[in-house]
């Protein structure tokens, strides 16, 4: 197991959980400024450099933390099952960090359970080198912190599962609301285009308004005679048009 660090090492654990969720993709170059030979300054000039690929344990320690501050707030309340979030913290940390992890660890655990003992914390760090050494997988990480479909869509979850419904069923949940989002969207580009909605179309439809009762005759021999419009002061007035054939 790697090395227990102790209480004057904190702020060095704390560093290095801040190094793994340091965001990427800026830089700062200094520019000497010029005329001729004569150097008049410096200017600081920030660039964007190419992104770096996406951090696994970065994106699902911060789920992790989304999810704590909405069952908890800013700290994790002492209870029984506290220790659960120290536990799939260092799984993920172990996979990350190897040899490394338990100064990760005991840096989150200082900022998310402050209340929690640093024996407390080693027995989970402990318990961690006996599993074996792989990621947990989405599903297993939603059966451990209790996480319930409806959690996951509110906080928009993406990288653990949940307890109550199964990989392939979330798969074809998310499907079906892809399929809405494009109906949707389709159908505020046709308003936007003006075309008619389905509900006020068939309200102005023939079908619904059967102008050949006005003409007592049936719907194809209207049709046959070329579809004529019976006038609406004549159809209140008198009831029904008498049409010659």
């Amino acid at each position: 197991m790697g090395r227990l660090v102790g209480p004057d090492e904190a702020a060095q654990s704390e560093k290095q959980t801040a190094k793994a969720d340091r965001p990427e993709g800026l830089a700062r170059d200094v520019t000497a400024i010029r005329i001729g030979d004569c150097l008049l300054g410096y200017k600081a000039v920030q660039r964007r450099t190419r992104a770096s690929r996406w951090n696994h344990f970065r994106g699902r320690m911060r789920e992790i933390e989304k999810l704590i501050r909405r069952r908890h707030g800013d700290i994790v309340p002492e209870a029984d099952d506290a220790l659960i979030y120290v536990e799939v913290i260092a799984g993920l940390a172990l996979v990350e960090f190897k040899e490394e992890f338990v100064e990760v660890v005991l840096g989150w655990a200082a900022r998310w359970l402050p209340w929690a003992g640093k024996a407390d914390i080693e027995d989970v760090i402990y318990e961690r080198t006996k599993v074996r050494f792989s990621d947990l997988s989405a599903d297993a990480l939603g059966h451990a912190l209790h996480l319930s479909y409806a959690e996951r869509s509110a906080l928009d979850i993406r990288t653990i599962g949940a307890f109550d419904v199964p990989k392939r069923k979330r798969a074809k949940l998310q499907k079906e609301k892809r399929r809405q989002r494009d109906r949707s969207r389709k159908e505020e580009q046709r308003r936007a285009a003006g075309a008619l909605s389905r509900a006020d179309y068939l309200a102005n439809s023939f079908s619904q308004v059967r102008p050949w009762e006005a003409f007592g005759i049936s719907r194809r021999t209207w049709e046959r005679r070329g579809k004529p419009m019976p006038d609406a002061a004549t159809i209140s007035d008198c009831g029904s048009i008498s049409l010659a054939a």
